[in-house]
């Protein structure tokens, strides 16, 4: 029997207003066709926002769908799938009943992604998109805004790399929701929701005033429908617009209250209680910064999912091409806090010399690694605040900043390294001390200790070691450092920290200096 030359892969998006799932079969990132496409709508979004909850009879309708998708995927011969759930699921204070009752009646698992995931996830199929339109940000920066039900991702991009980045809890059916119909109704409602949204997005506004954005790049729920009623076609994947072409539509709008909008444009109450928020918020980004050009991209986030999934599978090379993407954010991080660069790049190369020579034996692989370089960027954040208490306030800064493309956990896994690196782990009398779940504690030690090291080896801040080997042998990790420099602070750093790193591994950590 002739084996097949694909892999067939179903997406599946519990999203606040539709279940989606697409179908793809592929070969590589550029051998691939979707077959299948389904889309049912259901209003996930306005119960979360409204109640904090998704009802009974709702949880019946998902479960229900979900079985016809399987039926789908079984038809097709789906080999692998990933079904993820956004905004409304994440929100719902029921939501660990839902996924069982998912599992249950379907055996599907979910994964709930949480915002920078989401916002990443979306930021990725946009960003390919652009680049097969030839639309990139040399020089001259593109500021993103993706707008979903929940929130607003914002996120700059310049000379390739994400320069700054913030999440939202600004949607289109939130606002709808903040708002009573008797509200949105108003004359004065428009005035009213300006008002709210400049001033909810006035941060952005303060960071990016310097910046210089040609693209003013849009996407989201509501896209397709401003579309519309620019009368543009909604099938092309790409609009280019004039700034000014945007700003004459907002004009417009900004006259008509709820009623009048459904009746110039001819829509259905429904829709207009949403189009009327989109607009507003657009107008609000528009003024944000003097774009040029605008930008509206169909991207959902069914194809970022897509994207991630047979990129991973794939293609080594544009996993690597994202690592490096992602890390240019701790980097922009790291500038806001005025961190020493030649340190902190010294202690990533340093900290990833000895990680590939460990990873392979203790369970550790390139999710870890990411982790690792971007503890090594932020380890001393908290030196912006205070001196002497400054890894305390590296933990908080961390946890306190969005960083996209990264879960939760995996802030909190960064946010710990750096924070273990000059603290005692498990120390009863550091009472400051951040809590560590147990299931984090393995991945935390063995990053911290790693940090650790790679920070002694440079504790004079003068990048004195100028190439650097790592080999494990005789139950020791032994570094050869290559220096024309004195290294007595270096290695009496280094053998003071060595025991935590003897405690984590099972290895003696030596050094060795090398002549140069």
């Amino acid at each position: 029997m002739k084996r097949k030359s694909y892999t067939t892969f179903a997406a599946i998006h519990l999203g606040s207003e539709m279940i989606s799932m697409q179908i793809t079969e592929y070969r590589g990132i550029d051998k691939y066709k979707i077959v299948e496409c389904c889309n049912k709508r259901v209003r996930l979004g306005e119960e979360t926002f409204k109640n904090n909850i998704i009802p009974f009879s709702l949880v019946n309708e998902i479960c229900d769908i979900l079985l016809g998708f399987k039926a789908l995927m079984e038809e097709y011969g789906v080999e692998e799938y990933k079904m993820q759930a956004t905004t409304a699921v994440r929100e719902a204070r029921n939501q660990i009943f839902l996924l069982d009752q998912i599992y249950s009646k379907t055996g599907l698992v979910v994964d709930v992604v949480d915002m920078p995931r989401e916002i990443y996830t979306k930021f990725v199929a946009i960003r390919n998109t652009l680049k097969e339109s030839k639309v990139t940000s040399d020089r001259e920066g593109m500021l993103m805004m993706d707008i979903s039900s929940g929130g607003l991702g914002i996120t700059f991009v310049q000379d390739e790399e994400i320069k700054y980045q913030q999440n939202l809890h600004v949607g289109i059916i939130r606002i709808k929701e903040s708002f009573e119909r008797n509200k949105r109704e108003s004359m004065h409602f428009n005035r009213a929701l300006t008002e709210f949204l400049s001033s909810t997005i006035g941060s952005v506004r303060r960071e990016l005033q310097q910046d210089h954005v040609r693209y003013l790049v849009l996407s989201g729920t509501e896209t397709e429908l401003v579309l519309k009623m620019l009368g543009l076609d909604v099938a092309q994947k790409v609009h280019r617009i004039a700034a000014e072409d945007f700003q004459s539509f907002f004009s417009k709008m900004r006259k008509l209250n709820l009623p009048q909008l459904i009746k110039v444009y001819n829509i259905p109450e429904s829709v207009a209680e949403l189009v009327l928020p989109t607009v507003l918020l657009y107008e609000q980004l528009l003024d944000l910064v003097p774009a040029k050009e605008i930008i509206v991209t169909g991207d959902r986030f069914i194809d970022g999912m897509q994207l991630l999934h047979i990129g991973t599978k794939t293609s080594e090379a544009l996993c690597k091409y994202w690592e490096q993407e992602l890390i240019s954010l701790f980097h922009c991080i790291g500038k806001r806090y005025l961190y020493d660069k030649k340190h902190v790049t010294q202690v990533e190369r340093l900290s990833l010399l000895m990680f590939d020579k460990l990873a392979k034996h203790y369970g550790m692989g390139e999710r870890e690694r990411l982790l690792l370089r971007g503890a090594a960027i932020v380890h001393d954040l908290g030196k912006y605040i205070c001196m002497r208490s400054h890894s305390s306030h590296t933990y908080e800064l961390i946890m306190a900043t969005d960083i996209i493309g990264f879960s939760d956990r995996d802030k909190k896994i960064i946010a710990l390294a750096a924070y273990y690196h000059a603290n005692k782990l498990f120390d009863r009398t550091n009472t400051k001390a951040p809590a560590i779940d147990k299931d984090m504690v393995a991945v935390v030690a063995k990053l911290a200790a790693i940090l650790r090291l790679a920070d002694a080896l440079d504790r004079s801040y003068l990048q004195k070691i100028r190439q650097c080997s790592v080999n494990i042998k005789d139950n020791a990790m032994v570094v050869q450092a290559t220096s024309k420099n004195d290294l007595a602070l270096e290695e009496w750093t280094f053998a003071a920290k060595a025991s935590f790193f003897e405690e984590v591994y099972g290895l003696e950590a030596v050094l060795q200096r090398v002549e140069d």
